[in-house]
């Protein structure tokens, strides 16, 4: 038999992407869009790299 630890804690759960979006000061906003598009730019342009390698 296995122990098992259990918790009177609630989960912790996250709020929706559009309730987090609303909390933000637009400053900190901006800088998180622009962040996630630097992201993605670069996630892009390295599938295209391995797909002209291929």
């Amino acid at each position: 038999m296995q122990p098992v630890q259990l918790s009177l804690l609630p989960e912790q759960v996250s709020p929706p992407p559009n309730q987090l979006i609303g909390q933000l000061p637009q400053p900190q906003l901006a800088e998180a869009i622009t962040q996630l598009a630097r992201l993605i730019a670069k996630m892009t342009a390295a599938q295209q790299a391995e797909a002209d390698d291929e």
